[in-house]
């Protein structure tokens, strides 16, 4: 869905946040995102879509709907 956010592995930060300017439809092999520094960045879909960012995280991870690395570490 447009205006989700999403974790995407990076080489520095190990995760970046950003959000999806486009809408994402089955068999689509390209995501578009645009990052935290307002720069876009078309994202190759590989074998599976990048995880959901919460923005608000969780104190409880048992609150996570799906755990994942970059949600643990955000948290």
């Amino acid at each position: 869905p447009q205006d989700a956010w999403l974790w995407i592995p990076d080489h520095t930060e190990v995760w970046r946040v950003t959000e999806i300017t486009r809408g994402y439809k089955e068999g689509d092999t390209t995501l578009h995102l645009l990052l935290e520094d307002d720069s876009t960045l078309p994202y190759p879909i590989e074998l599976q879509l990048p995880p959901l960012c919460s923005l608000w995280g969780a104190h409880d991870l048992v609150a996570l709907s799906h755990l994942h690395e970059p949600a643990v570490l955000h948290s």
